[in-house]
């Protein structure tokens, strides 16, 4: 057993005293130490400090070193707590507190998914026109997102055969059954333009959004598109168009765009009339070709047979045909060139060499004739695609039967104040009709009744063989400044009369936002 001496030391500096026994065992003995017999050898130890006080003491239990004892190791010395424990424990707790974290997330994430599903459904069912008609055929993607799909599925439509016959649109199956079709459409435009993409679908849900929208209140669309960018297979503006709300929509190019929009709108059993709108974005052309612009026939006809190559099929049951050319105001009929009725003829015939299911819509030129009005006579000019007051003499002749539908056109004032519209007006340089007299309602649907049938509506009353359907009517309507209301009540008028004549339809300028 080692002997033990009691010692008194004083408290040594901190930096360099470690305490340890094998240092007391070890180090040279400073001159602060006591002697073996515990004298005192400086009286620095015992002494007093600076003012007089005595210095702090320590007694510490020396012990003889043990020379039989084994070398001492470093983990004899590891402290009076271990770290690993603790260190254990707090690893138990952050894995805890992440499963906890994890399992929370997913029951608020499929919480939330859930209240998106029917947050959507109640905002499908909000938008839904009340038609009496059922739809049975909605869509939830994987995602849970309600009519909003990453890719439309296929209909499993035939591309039916579309004839035009006894005044009315048809659809024919293989096996010959004949449905007629009703056409209540509107126009959609944008693709014409150099965004390349129809205006209105970069909103959310309750907007223009084509994925999610319900469409009870018309049955087709008329989607004016331009040849340059056919051609060209013009990808769209990307920023005018809300990816995350139109889904299905592949706009890589401007054929897919094209082709994306019409499979969205036959999901919701929409037709779609393309209308070969514009030869640039920029400018429309009185013609279809324009050496100006630098588009020549050819090259209109090379359009034609891209759209039928890539559209012609029953992935695009929907499409009925081609409005051949809009307002083409620089053409006449059966005249020098640009000759309309032998442009209609020409495009007419490329199309169905393409296509044989399709239909020609053919609008009318710009010219003028002399009209009666209460016993007087005056002279009138056309609306741009309206008069076909001479196709009925000489038509359009296609090389396939049944596959001719006329699309004039027709406006209100918010277009234009034609002054059979009118009792009286000063017409200003500008354009505009000062110090008017509005008509009351009977004179008014009068004028409006034998202009049209003086411009087109004698096709359908005098020898009902092809479809009539009106290409474009309308213009501004609620925001009528006329004491009367005459530009509304131009386009209420409008839809009466050709009701009453049995038009096979039209298409009301336009859908978008204004």
């Amino acid at each position: 057993m080692a002997e033990t001496h009691e010692i008194s030391r004083p408290l040594m500096d901190r930096v360099h005293s470690t305490y340890r026994n094998s240092d007391y065992t070890h180090e040279v003995m400073d001159s602060s130490r006591l002697t073996d017999s515990g004298a005192q050898r400086d009286s620095f130890v015992y002494g007093n400090g600076p003012g007089g006080q005595r210095m702090t003491e320590m007694k510490l239990l020396a012990v003889e070193p043990d020379l039989g004892a084994a070398p001492e190791r470093t983990r004899d010395y590891k402290g009076r707590l271990r770290t690993w424990p603790g260190v254990l424990f707090l690893l138990l707790l952050v894995a805890g507190a992440v499963t906890l974290i994890t399992i929370n997330a997913m029951t608020v994430s499929n919480k939330t998914k859930v209240n998106d599903e029917r947050y959507e459904n109640r905002k499908r069912l909000s938008r839904k026109i009340k038609d009496g008609l059922n739809d049975d055929h909605v869509l939830i993607s994987d995602d849970g997102q309600i009519g909003n799909p990453k890719k439309y599925p296929d209909m499993g439509c035939e591309l039916p055969d579309y004839q035009s016959k006894k005044g009315k649109v048809y659809a024919i199956s293989k096996n010959g059954t004949e449905v007629p079709i009703g056409i209540k459409g509107l126009s959609w435009f944008g693709m014409e333009s150099g965004l390349a993409i129809p205006f209105g679908i970069m909103g959310k849900h309750e907007q223009w959004d084509i994925g999610l929208r319900d469409s009870g209140f018309f049955v087709s669309v008329r989607l004016p598109v331009c040849i340059t960018n056919i051609l060209k297979n013009t990808a769209p503006e990307k920023s005018l168009i809300n990816m995350d709300t139109n889904r299905a929509i592949n706009i890589t190019s401007y054929i897919t765009t094209i082709q994306t929009i019409v499979q969205a709108l036959g999901y919701r059993k929409i037709s779609v009339m393309l209308s070969l709108h514009t030869l640039t974005p920029r400018i429309q052309g009185g013609a279809w070709y324009s050496k100006k612009l630098g588009v020549t026939q050819d090259e209109y006809l090379s359009a034609v047979d891209i759209l039928t190559k890539n559209l012609c099929g029953p992935k695009y049951w929907n499409i009925l045909g081609l409005d051949l050319k809009n307002e083409p105001y620089e053409c006449t009929w059966g005249g020098k060139a640009p000759d309309w009725q032998k442009g209609s003829t020409l495009i007419g015939n490329r199309m169905l060499e393409g296509c044989p299911n399709w239909l020609g819509f053919v609008e009318g030129i710009a010219s003028q004739g002399t009209i009666t009005l209460d016993g007087i006579e005056k002279t009138y000019f056309d609306w741009w695609g309206s008069g076909l007051a001479d196709a009925g003499s000489d038509p359009p002749t296609f090389d396939v039967k049944n596959k001719l539908v006329y699309a004039p056109h027709y406006y209100n004032p918010g277009v234009d104040p034609a002054w059979y519209l009118y009792a009286s007006g000063t017409r200003e340089k500008t354009g505009a009709l000062e110090d008017y007299v509005e008509l009351d309602n009977k004179t008014l649907k009068n004028n409006i009744e034998k202009t049209m049938e003086k411009m087109f509506g004698y096709l359908l009353t005098e020898n009902p063989t092809s479809a009539l359907v009106m290409g474009e009517f309308a213009g501004l309507y609620s925001k009528d400044a006329h004491p009367l209301l005459t530009t509304k009540r131009t386009t209420d008028f409008q839809i009466e009369l050709m009701l009453e004549a049995d038009y096979a339809g039209a298409y009301m300028w336009s859908l978008n936002p204004v």
